[in-house]
């Protein structure tokens, strides 16, 4: 009988240990946690999609973020050319408009790819990164032009 009425006893204990009053959310803390993350668009956009919004926002920044010797063989027309290797890359990114759209690309996707996530961790709200980057562009006959 005692070993029954330890186990009682034991088994009050923590069912009791559990009912202990939990702390109250803020208004504040509820607000955040439903809170929708981030509004940023940062996709991946085909070719033709790319080419197509691109055109449909004509305030929109196209990025090159290429070498220049890359850019010497041809870019897409209209192209700012922001050199992803270059040590001065992120100032440069810094100074741009956050609040415009931009249209990044680089030769096969991947320099382009991290520009555009630097990008929006930096607060910049939309970035399309053109999938392929300028080889597939050139790979569906778009237009390009030499610098």
């Amino acid at each position: 009988m005692n070993m029954t009425m330890n186990r009682t006893t034991l088994l009050i204990v923590l069912a009791l240990a559990g009912c202990s009053p939990q702390k109250k959310e803020t208004k504040a803390e509820t607000e955040a946690a439903v809170a929708p993350q981030s509004t940023a668009v940062n996709d991946v956009l085909e070719p033709a999609d790319f080419k197509h919004k691109l055109a449909a926002n004509p305030g929109a920044v196209l990025l090159d973020v290429r070498t220049p010797e890359e850019v010497a063989e041809g870019a897409l027309p209209g192209a700012v050319n922001i050199n992803f290797n270059a040590p001065d890359f992120q100032e440069k990114i810094s100074a741009l408009d956050k609040a415009k759209s931009y249209f990044v690309y680089c030769k096969v996707g991947a320099r382009s790819g991290k520009a555009a996530t630097l990008m929006n961790e930096s607060g910049f709200q939309e970035v399309h990164n053109l999938k392929g980057g300028y080889d597939a562009w050139v790979g569906q006959g778009l237009e390009v032009e030499k610098k």
